[in-house]
This record gives structure tokens, C-alpha cells and sequence, in this order.
């Protein structure tokens, strides 16, 4: 990878190992796992969305934080919030193994620890894509982040893997407590690698990118506004599919845990035989192309389960293993392309605030799905009805909705800016620049 030696600042390449283990970590306490142990001491489909809901519901506090990265920096905001957040890690390995309490005050304690964790998540994460974007040259962004995304794949992969092996057959409450210690582990580990990425020196790019700006500025500038509509609507579709296609799973005897577990896996090995060749392919084609051949594979994976849940296409090993890696493939193309078209998008004046706006706006729409279906899925509850081929139950009229409205944001695509760095920066200086007068004023 000569471009690594020749592009990548001395110790940059440390931020795709922190993404490894750090993936290994949330894979366990944010994903299938902890969804499946919740579900084992008796969490509803409501309190499950909660749960998957903590974490982007808790980016609203960007908003307070970016204005003090300007005094602290990013390496050491990020330091510092991933440490603390290690603590809850922790305190969820431990109740699995309090056998004086019952199972709802289990469920309390994990809501608990999960909520602080994601506190603190959400303050530190501010820190991030800033970080990053101001460290990574724009010609190799797309290459970048595709060999970011291999390395988190990899690491949630490991995860998988791991939980399935220890959760064999019958699971016992140590067996979770192992599997979220594993999490501890990877935690613990992606710190020593935060501490050797670059820290950004200069002090002028970090004063310009905290630079204030009013919100609705922000929002009124057309490819910012454009684009949050889009992912806005998106994270609708993305925000709940990864929590309800596992409830949806545990209710057939065949698909034990670790059954689960390793068909979940299969969406990961399904990013990483596509991310390889999408990298350069999205820095030479835009990120536009990429997003609208990802969100129509994805159109036909949301309707292979609709189709499954409507008992029209079996539920078979066999096609839920298809089903879980073409979502890999879909997923891991639109996370790159869109991650790269954010980038450049966001300018250099004001950079902390474009961030933090966009993450909290769209991650309050990623929250409120898993919440609001949920709540959907539990007051269908029961209910069933045939008409022809199709049975209409709580899950196949859930994936119906979500390929309803993936279809719309499939088509929103087409009204996205995409334009380089350096075909736009002088514009948007000069805009930006009118809006902070305005602000001052």
C-alpha cells in the first residue's frame, strides 16, 4: 500500500487499529449480543429499540460539546471520553453474573450502564470525524475510509465469532458475561491506540473548524440541507433493521443464539469482499453513483425479508445467510460513500459545528426509528392475517414499510451536491463568512 507511506501522516494508520478493537468492543455492547441478552431476560420489542436507540440519541449532546474542542483538542477529547465510557463497559460484564437479582432489575441495570456509556460516548464523539477529516488529505479520503471500514468489518466479525463460539447451545449468564467482557477487553485496547494517532497542532485549523456559526445558517446552506434530508430518511430504514431482523429470528426454535450470531456475521464478510474495490472506485466515480447502487441493493435485501416474514420465501439457513450478506455489501458501499460525501461537504470554517449539527440531527432520526418501531412492532403484536400468497404479521408489515421508504430515499439521491474540495472551498468561505458576521452582529 504505497499510498499509506506516502499520504498517511506518521501514526495515522494507529486510527484503523483503534477501529478494530473498538469494533470488537461496540459489536458485543451495542449489537446482536447484548440485543440477545436483553431479549433472554425478558426486554419487550419497546425496550430493545430503546436500547439500540441510546446510542444515537445521545450524539444531541455534540451540539453543547463542539465548543470545547477549540480549548481541549480532539486527541484529547476522544481520550477522555472513551476512557470513562470504558467503566460501564465493565459494570454490564458484572450483572450477568448477580444471581441475588431478578431478571427486571437486570434489565434495569443494563438500561442504566448502557445510558451513561452513551453519555459519555456521545459528548467525546464531537471529537472524531473533525479529527479525522483535517488529518486525512482529500485525494485518498475514499481509500482511507474503505480501509477504515475493512478494519472495523474485521474487528465486528472477531466479535461475532467469538460470542457464537462461547454461546453454544444453552446459554448461562456466565457465557454473557464472558461475551461482554471480550467487549471490555477490545475497549481497554482501542485506548492504546487512540494515544498514538496524531494529534492536530494547528492551532489555526482547530480555531477555524470551532469557529461559531449560527444553526440555522447552517441548515439554510443548500448541500448541507439536501443532504441531511437524505440520511435523515435514511437512518428511518437503518436505524431498527439490525434489532428487529435478530427478534424476528429468536422466534423460530432453529435459529439458536449462536445460529444468530454466525448468520450475523455473514454481513460483515460481506463488507469485506466489497470494500477493497470500492475505495478507489468511489475517489474516481463520487460518492453519488455508489449510494445509488447500494440503497437498490439494499431495496432487495428489505424485500427478501419482507418476503420471508410474509412465509412467501422460506426461513431457511440458506436465505437469511444471502440476506445478511448482501446487506454487508449494501451497507458497507453507502457508509463509505456517504461518509466521504459528509467530508466534503463540511468546510473548514466552522467544521466542528457542521458535524456536530448533521451527527445529532440524523442520529436523533437513527434513535427515534428502533424507538417508534418498536412501539409499532409490540401494538401489531398478535395480529395476522392471510391474503393470497402474503401473510400479513407484525414483521412482514414492518419490512414492507422500511423497502417503502428506502425507495424514497433512493430516489432523494439525485439531489445531492457533490463537488471537490477545491471546487468549493472559496464559496463556501465566502458564505460562511457572511453568516458569522451576521452572527456577531
Amino acid at each position: 500500500m504505497s499510498f499509506i507511506s506516502r499520504y498517511y501522516p506518521k501514526g495515522l494508520f494507529n486510527a484503523h487499529w483503534f477501529g478494530l478493537c473498538n469494533a470488537i468492543s461496540f459489536q458485543i455492547i451495542l449489537g446482536a449480543p447484548i440485543i440477545l441478552y436483553a431479549q433472554s431476560i425478558g426486554a419487550s420489542s419497546t425496550v430493545l429499540g430503546i436500547l439500540a436507540a441510546f446510542t444515537p440519541l445521545m450524539t444531541v449532546l455534540q451540539l453543547p460539546a463542539a465548543q470545547f474542542l477549540g480549548r481541549y483538542g480532539y486527541k484529547r477529547f476522544v481520550l477522555m471520553g472513551w476512557g470513562l465510557r470504558t467503566i460501564f463497559i465493565f459494570v454490564v460484564t458484572l450483572v450477568p453474573l448477580a444471581y441475588f437479582l431478578d431478571d427486571t432489575s437486570k434489565l434495569a441495570a443494563i438500561l442504566a450502564a448502557l445510558f451513561l456509556f452513551n453519555f459519555l460516548r456521545g459528548i467525546s464523539s464531537v471529537a472524531w470525524m473533525p479529527w479525522i477529516t483535517v488529518l486525512i488529505p482529500e485525494e485518498i479520503r475514499g481509500r482511507f475510509l474503505s480501509l477504515d471500514q475493512i478494519f472495523m468489518h474485521v474487528g465486528s466479525l472477531l466479535a461475532l465469532v467469538a460470542s457464537a463460539i462461547v454461546m453454544t447451545g444453552q446459554v448461562d449468564s456466565w457465557e454473557y458475561a464472558l461475551v461482554f467482557f471480550i467487549s471490555t477487553v477490545g475497549a481497554t485496547l482501542s485506548l492504546s491506540f487512540i494515544q498514538k494517532i496524531p494529534d492536530v497542532k494547528a492551532v489555526e485549523s482547530v480555531r477555524k473548524s470551532s469557529e461559531p456559526v449560527p444553526w440555522r445558517h447552517i441548515i439554510a446552506y443548500p448541500p448541507f440541507r439536501e443532504l441531511l434530508r437524505f440520511n435523515v430518511l435514511f437512518m428511518a430504514v437503518i436505524g431498527s433493521l439490525g434489532v428487529f431482523t435478530v427478534e424476528y429470528l429468536r422466534e423460530f426454535p432453529k435459529f439458536d443464539v449462536s445460529t444468530v450470531l454466525y448468520l450475523s456475521g455473514l454481513s460483515f464478510i460481506g463488507a469485506l469482499v466489497s470494500l477493497p474495490f470500492v475505495g478507489r472506485l468511489v475517489d474516481r466515480a463520487g460518492s453519488k453513483p455508489i449510494m445509488t447502487g447500494a440503497l437498490l441493493l439494499f431495496s432487495l435485501v428489505i424485500l427478501g425479508w419482507f418476503l420471508v416474514a410474509a412465509d412467501v420465501l422460506p426461513c431457511s439457513h440458506l436465505m437469511i445467510g444471502i440476506l445478511n450478506f448482501f446487506s454487508g455489501v449494501a451497507g458497507s458501499n453507502f457508509n463509505l460513500a456517504n461518509a466521504r460525501i459528509v467530508m466534503v461537504t463540511m468546510p473548514e470554517m466552522g467544521r466542528n459545528h457542521f458535524f456536530a449539527l448533521f451527527t445529532v440531527i440524523t442520529s436523533l432520526g437513527l434513535g427515534a426509528a428502533p424507538v417508534v418501531w418498536g412501539i409499532s412492532l409490540d401494538f401489531v403484536g398478535t395480529y395476522e392475517v392471510v391474503t393470497g400468497a402474503f401473510h400479513w404479521r407484525r414483521h412482514s408489515i414492518y419490512f414492507l414499510a422500511l423497502f417503502l421508504l428506502n425507495i424514497v430515499a433512493l430516489r432523494l439521491i439525485r439531489r445531492l451536491h457533490e463537488a471537490r474540495g477545491s471546487e468549493s472551498s472559496s464559496l463556501v468561505y465566502a458564505w460562511l463568512r457572511r453568516a458569522s458576521k451576521l452572527w456577531h452582529r
